[in-house]
């Protein structure tokens, strides 16, 4: 048996030492791989210096120190197995998403496999795509614009994400569509729909329920692009049955883990993120759109409608917000809420400037009192060269009594990021 592990572990050491080979010299990784395998590693180091005004639910997030972030780092893997099947899969570290304070943890961020049906049909088409995908599947109803994910933060203007980016990733199937259009004004036409449990793990209780949800989006020729996203879950059945820790919601409810992080919340925690609706029984519609005005020049923007027909309550029966929560109760929670974003390079292809107003209103009925949540975030990022960026931003976040924030106070302050990828 030791023999064996032995054995297991020289062959897993070369394993490695070869493909650190092979990603160190892209004419090797090609030769050797038969352009078969691509690889990108990612890395990511912050600081931060945020602080809550008093007022705030927890007392240590009102006297905060500036420190650094640990860092964080991924390596995307994608193996094209046959001509028309191909595999993928993220790991990384990312204590902003998932994985305990106080233990380095490299973990199975995102990972699918994808069966391209018109090719195994023997019916390839140049203008049209069709993929099957099934795994660990980005559950969102976003589209356009990209997010801070542990280390791949690059796509992200800013540094932190916004407080109703509504995605996560969760165990499923999807099918993803696309057609291209000739002679129009409207140059190619998106569609996906997915099926998902509501965890990333597993759970076979039968009181567990299904989410469901999809896009349609359209791209134009002259800088627009329009969409609209869904996401319904029937989740509500297990609140009657299991302990509250134990009922699995809806993740893309609560974000995928920004980068602020406060005294009193964990590493992984989504504190900073809109925590009003549980995620159990949820209805939300949303539009998104993007305008490249000139190169270097970018707006997007995206509203919605978010309602859940149960809310978390405190200890009073009262509703209140996910980080004060000690259970579910049938009390209909609403959010209505919209967000801008524009950048402007100021340099093109090496410094820009970049804004985004989030806004998140508590909708739900007999509330009364300030009900809105405001985020401004202010930020520069500097090509330091094609694959390195260098981020500073100036973030400030508004919760009146009755919104959705879970802090209890407005907070703000200031932040920086150094990314790099390599692939």
């Amino acid at each position: 048996m030791i023999k064996k592990r032995v054995t297991q572990l020289i062959c897993a050491r070369l394993t490695l030492v070869i493909s650190c080979i092979a990603l160190s010299n892209p004419t090797f990784s090609a030769e050797f791989l038969d352009n078969k395998i691509q690889a990108k590693l990612m890395l990511m180091q912050g600081f931060q210096a945020i602080e809550a005004k008093p007022g705030a639910f927890e007392i240590p997030n009102t006297d905060m120190a500036p420190g650094f972030q640990r860092l964080r780092f991924n390596i995307e893997l994608a193996v094209k197995v046959h001509d028309h099947v191909t595999v993928y899969v993220d790991l990384g570290e990312e204590p902003n998403d998932f994985g305990t304070d106080d233990q380095f943890e490299i973990s199975q961020d995102l990972g699918y496999i994808d069966l391209d049906i018109f090719g195994l049909a023997g019916s390839a088409q140049q203008d049209q795509s069709w993929l099957f995908r099934a795994g660990n599947i980005v559950s969102t109803v976003f589209e356009f614009r990209g997010y801070s994910d542990g280390a791949a933060v690059q796509s992200n203007p800013l540094i932190g994400n916004s407080p109703i980016d509504f995605v996560t990733a969760e165990s499923g199937i999807q099918s993803l569509w696309s057609h291209k259009v000739s002679d129009s004004v409207i140059t190619q036409v998106n569609a996906d729909i997915g099926f998902t449990v509501p965890t990333f793990f597993e759970d076979y209780s039968g009181d567990r329920g299904f989410n469901t949800f999809g896009r349609l989006s359209f791209n134009t020729g002259f800088g627009l692009n329009l969409g609209l996203g869904w996401f319904i879950s029937s989740l509500g059945d297990q609140v009657t049955n299991r302990p509250f820790a134990d009922v699995q919601t809806a993740g893309l409810i609560q974000g995928d883990g920004d980068n602020y992080n406060f005294a009193a919340s964990g590493a992984s925690s989504r504190d900073t993120h809109v925590g009003l609706l549980p995620g159990l029984d949820v209805n939300i519609f949303q539009i998104n759109a993007h305008y490249q005005a000139r190169p270097g020049t970018e707006f997007r923007g995206w509203a919605g409608i978010a309602k859940d027909e149960f809310s978390f309550v405190d200890s009073n029966g009262d509703q209140t917000v996910a980080s004060q929560a000690v259970a579910y109760q049938e009390i209909a929670s609403e959010i209505n809420y919209y967000a801008i974003e524009a950048t402007q390079y100021i340099t093109l292809n090496r410094l820009y400037i970049a804004s985004r107003f989030s806004s998140a209103t508590n909708k739900s009925d007999n509330i009364s009192g300030d009900k809105d949540l405001n985020r401004i975030q202010l930020g520069l990022g500097w090509w330091l060269t094609d694959n390195t960026l260098f981020k500073a931003e100036y973030v400030k976040q508004s919760e009146g009594n009755t919104s959705a924030g879970q802090i209890g106070a407005d907070w703000d302050g200031l932040t920086a990021e150094l990314s790099v990828v390599f692939d």
